[in-house]
Order: structure tokens, then C-alpha cells, then sequence
């Protein structure tokens, strides 16, 4: 499947990363049966049963030490 590169912020604390937006800059793969490829076989099918899997090509902008705020410890409010 294509790589899409998405830029975003990575936690330290928890492992997650939290994307921010997609840069445009796509890896293809040069699959007929894939749907964000160029050679995609069904370019003008409306409604093709091929899949449409975005695979992430990650690039860290800022890097947290800390959890994310959704993976740390509940508040006590």
C-alpha cells in the first residue's frame, strides 16, 4: 500500500502519536489493486472493491516527555 506522510507529535510518556496533517507526500506503491495509487486499475469506477488503506509515513515535529493528555492519569476534578 502507498505511504502518505503525516506530520505530527510524539509522547514520550505513552507512546502515542498524535497526528497533525498529511503533507501531500505520497510513496506509491505501484499497485493496480490498491486506491490511492497512481496505477490504480479502476480510476473512473465510482464504487470498486479495492481497499483503501492508508499507511502512515510518520514524521515527529515536537517531541513531549510526558504521556498524552488522554493516557495520563484521570484529573481529580
Amino acid at each position: 500500500m502507498c505511504h502518505h506522510e503525516v506530520v505530527g507529535d510524539y509522547y514520550r510518556g505513552c507512546g502515542h502519536f498524535h497526528g497533525r496533517y498529511y503533507t501531500g507526500e505520497v510513496t506509491d506503491c505501484n499497485s493496480q489493486r490498491c486506491k490511492t495509487s497512481k496505477s490504480h486499475m479502476h480510476k473512473t469506477a465510482t464504487n470498486c472493491g479495492c481497499p483503501t488503506v492508508v499507511t502512515e509515513d510518520r514524521r515527529i515535529q515536537n517531541l513531549f516527555q510526558m504521556p498524552h493528555p488522554d493516557c495520563g492519569p484521570p484529573s481529580s476534578h
